[in-house]
Parts: structure tokens; sequence; C-alpha cells
């Protein structure tokens, strides 16, 4: 089977896109073939709402030629799952996205569930997100902000002992039964931190790959009574320049 990973972030190399893959393989099937692919048209590293907006068209493009090369599903590699509804509008063949993988995995696992996202900015966002997915708010025990930036490089572990502390908080503060790690740059650590905090750690990447394979050994993709086809129509769009600066946001084209 092929998976076609796509990764919101840009600009990453051949290297750096191989050594995720090889992150990611640790968890797959051994005749899963894995390939990655991450935009070249814009320059985001996804760590808000905006960002997310502005990549999904990319995304939807390059989905949908992974599925034109021969792809059986497509993950979205980013606990934004930006350009999710999108691209299963567009595509036939399984589109899953990370956080979606990651929070359904942990209602299977535990009664309640915590969040650690990059970001206290980011909470609010967060738990409307979760319960957009379909997470029972009376599950949510909490989302805590870690502040990880994922484009601030780190050593690992640095940030093992940062979510390790962050975690420990959710379980024994606010009764975590789980806690799910809001972001890939954190794909990895879900086995150490499980260990460390005596809970279940879901590590998305993990959930991702394992999720998409099911769906392709099963027959099974989403259903398009609730995601159908878009009219048909012609459609373009522009890039331009959007700089936040308060209070404006300025628009170049």
């Amino acid at each position: 089977m092929k998976i076609c990973v796509v990764n919101p972030d840009s600009g990453l190399d051949a290297a750096g896109l191989k050594l995720r893959v090889e992150r990611l393989r640790r968890f797959a099937r051994p005749d899963t073939e894995i390939v990655m692919v991450c935009p070249r048209k814009n320059n985001l590293c996804v760590d808000s709402c905006l960002d997310a907006a502005l990549d999904a068209p990319e995304i939807a493009e390059m989905a949908l030629r992974a599925q034109a090369d021969g792809a059986d599903a497509v993950c979205l590699y980013c606990f934004s799952d930006p350009g999710f509804d999108a691209c299963r509008e567009l595509l036939r063949v399984p589109v899953v996205g990370g956080a979606q993988a990651a929070v359904l995995l942990a209602s299977q696992l535990a009664l309640s569930f915590s969040v650690l996202t990059t970001s206290a900015r980011r909470i609010p966002q967060k738990k409307a997100f979760l319960r957009a997915l379909g997470a029972d708010p009376a599950r949510i025990a909490s989302v805590r902000g870690v502040e990880l930036p994922p484009n601030v490089p780190r050593e690992r572990s640095e940030i093992v002992e940062i979510l390790e502390a962050g975690g420990r908080r959710c379980v024994e503060e606010d009764g975590a039964g789980a806690v799910i790690l809001g972001c890939l740059s954190f794909a990895g650590m879900g086995a150490e931190l499980t260990e460390r905090l005596g809970v279940p750690v879901i590590d998305p990447a993990a959930a991702l790959i394992a999720t998409a394979e099911s769906l392709i050994v099963q027959g099974l993709s989403h259903s398009k009574r609730s995601w159908p086809e878009p009219p048909s129509a012609r459609r373009f769009w522009g890039a331009g320049i959007i700089e936040n600066r308060t209070p404006y946001y300025l628009i170049k084209v």
C-alpha cells in the first residue's frame, strides 16, 4: 500500500522530508510505502488559523496529485488538519488528519484526555476544534500550552522534559486518563512519555499512519454523502502577502 503524507510546513528539503519519513516508518507495516510532500508556493509554518487557511489551496492541490499518482490514502501531517474537509470533498481515497486520528484513538483508550498544544495562545481555538472533531466536551480534561513553537529548533531531550512537565499537570491536576501530543513536531516522543507518565500518550504521527493503513486494509474511505464532490467549476486563487501588523492586516497582491 502507498500512503502520501502531506506536510503543510513549507521549505523542507529532501533531507528534512527523508528524516520525517524514516520517523513514520517506525509506525508502518513492512509493506507500506510512505512518501511525503510539502508546499513550495508559500512560506508557511502552520501555527494559527490564518496559516491553516492560507495553506489549504496548495494542500488540496498536492492531495489531488497524490491520488492521481496512485496513493491509497492521503495523510495530513499537522494537528490543525488544514484543508481536511476540502480534501475529502475532492478525493475518493481516504483522507486522514493528524488531529482527527489522535482524538479518535484517545476516545478509545481513556474516559478523559488532555491535549498539549504548542502555545497557550491557541487553547481557545483548540478546544473549539476538538468539539468540531466530535470529541465529547465532558471527556476533554484540559488543553494546555507548552510554549514550544513548531518553527523554533530545540534539543529532543529538552522538548521531552517540557512535554513531561505539561503532561504530568494534565494527569495530576486535570484528571486526564490519556494525553495527546498536539503537534506533529512532537512525533516519535509518545512511547517515552507514556512510560514516564504512566498513562497512554498519543503520538498523532503514529495514529495517522495506523488509521490510514486500517482504512486501506478494510477497503473503506470517507462517505461521499458526508463529503460530496464540489459543484463543477474552474476555480483559481491568487497568492498574495498578508502582514499582521497591529491594528490592520495588510494584503499585498
